[in-house]
């Protein structure tokens, strides 16, 4: 007998027919499995992701039917938006390129935060790529600057493009959100995303540049760690011992970030460009504050820093100078001496300033410094950076930690950042009798995660001083 050609309601009944058992297995996971759990959690997010993929397929199959590009399918490769030659290609990636080089020449983005970007597009369709493509649409971000021009009214003066990409990033925002969605607020453009753009200039803190950045749409991110396995040399015909490593899995939670800012309506009146200027309070503020998070926050409630983790492991990732309370040319050269060989090839130093410039005062018998490649970014041939929330040491001062010296691979600490930053546009805000005070507000938010997950690639030297 023949073969019947497979149509375009048969793979639409497909479809809605595999739909159904996704739900049907996503209700059963949320009403009886255990969402805490990461085997269930991440078969939670699989499920969710392959029903968003089976919604965009039918989306994009039945705006193609409409429009006449196409009246049925068949073959191998039915449901597919693509033809078979081009399947590698990406367009909604291409798309978000050509914003991005847009938007660097008209100096809204740098490039380092461009090749941020870049780095975070995913595979074409999935969350992580829709949501880029959604509020980098330059279409979103001028209704964004209405909305914030006039929160009560800014919408209807969307233009019809402006209406359509205002409700795509609102769209693919909330399915970003796990568990029941988030209301109220609006997606914040990418070109003034503060995962993104970072226009602090409050602190040096270079923690978010040169750690290992992960992005996630989830509530945690799941890593995987180890020390490495050990290879040998066996002679002929005989047993291999077993070089299994050890295995961790560091999970690093996000938690939420906030900043929120009121004003008057007089103030408002006077001065144009209150809201562009609140914005960019509320930039400043979250970067100020994971600035201090990335370093010495407590992972309650917040990230877990760089200090804090080493703190805790102790030695031998933690050395004390050959002086009590003094800082010598040997202490440094003992601790990059101390970091293993492996990760000594990636490896650099941070110091605060106070730091860095009492090593630029040492010097050699006949009073030449003997670190000079201090002045040119170096520290023993390896890069050095600036980090204003680190530690310095006074004598004067009892304090048993102050780790003024950090030497490692930061690789090993990994800053999480969720996807999606919001903002929220209060109107009115009331008093204590629940009457209108006369003040509008602005409220921004986003979710932040940072642990140590080897303390072995690094090593901090602890200068502890009692008064």
């Amino acid at each position: 007998m023949a073969r019947r050609r497979k149509n375009a309601a048969d793979t639409a009944a497909d479809r809605r027919e595999s739909r159904d058992d996704l739900i049907a297995e996503l209700e059963e996971l949320r009403d009886t499995g255990d969402l805490s759990d990461p085997e269930t959690a991440e078969r939670f997010d699989e499920i969710t992701e392959q029903v968003e993929d089976i919604d965009a397929r039918a989306a994009a199959v039945k705006a193609q039917l409409a429009s006449g590009e196409r009246s049925s399918e068949h073959g191998s490769n039915v449901g597919a938006t693509q033809d078979r030659r081009t399947v590698n290609a990406s367009p909604t990636r291409d798309q978000i390129m050509r914003t991005l080089e847009s938007d660097v020449k008209a100096k809204l983005f740098t490039a380092d935060a461009a090749d941020t970007v870049e780095k975070l597009i995913g595979a074409e369709g999935s969350k992580e790529t829709r949501y880029l493509q959604a509020v980098g649409n330059p279409e979103y971000r001028t209704a964004f600057e209405k909305l914030l021009g006039d929160p009560e009214n800014g919408h209807r003066l969307f233009t019809g493009s402006e209406l359509s990409a205002f409700q795509t990033a609102q769209a693919t925002s909330r399915a970003l959100n796990e568990g029941t969605p988030a209301s109220g607020g609006y997606a914040v453009p990418l070109v003034l995303d503060p995962q993104i753009v970072l226009t602090s200039g409050g602190s040096v803190n270079p923690i978010r540049e040169i750690a290992k950045n992960v992005t996630i749409t989830g509530q945690a991110y799941r890593g995987l760690s180890s020390a490495g396995a050990t290879a040998e040399w066996t002679p002929e015909a005989t047993e291999m011992a077993d070089a299994s490593p050890t295995i961790a899995n560091p999970v690093i939670p996000v938690h939420k970030a906030d900043a929120f800012v009121p004003w008057s309506f007089e103030v408002e009146g006077d001065a144009p460009q209150l809201l562009s200027e609140v914005r960019t309070l509320l930039v400043d503020s979250l970067e100020q504050l994971t600035a201090q998070a990335f370093t010495h926050g407590s992972g309650v409630g917040q990230p877990k820093g760089i200090v804090t983790a080493l703190a805790a492991a102790g030695a031998p990732y933690v050395l004390n100078p050959g002086a009590a309370e003094t800082l010598t040319a040997a202490d440094v050269y003992n601790l990059q001496g101390s970091l293993p060989p492996r990760f000594q090839p990636n490896a650099r130093w941070v110091a605060n300033l106070s730091i860095i410039n009492l090593l630029r005062q040492h010097e050699s018998g006949n009073g030449s410094p003997k670190f000079p490649e201090i002045n040119t970014g170096q520290l023993l041939s390896r890069p050095l950076q600036e980090l204003s929330n680190l530690d310095s040491f006074n004598p004067a001062v009892t304090d048993a930690a102050n780790l003024i010296l950090i030497y490692g691979s930061w690789d090993n600490y990994v800053v999480v950042n969720r996807l999606g930053t919001t903002l929220e546009l209060v109107p009115q805000l009331f008093g204590a009798n629940r009457r209108p005070t006369g003040q509008r507000g602005m409220i921004l938010w986003a979710r932040y995660g940072g642990d140590l997950v080897n303390p072995n690639g690094f090593r901090a030297l602890n200068v502890a001083t009692a008064a």
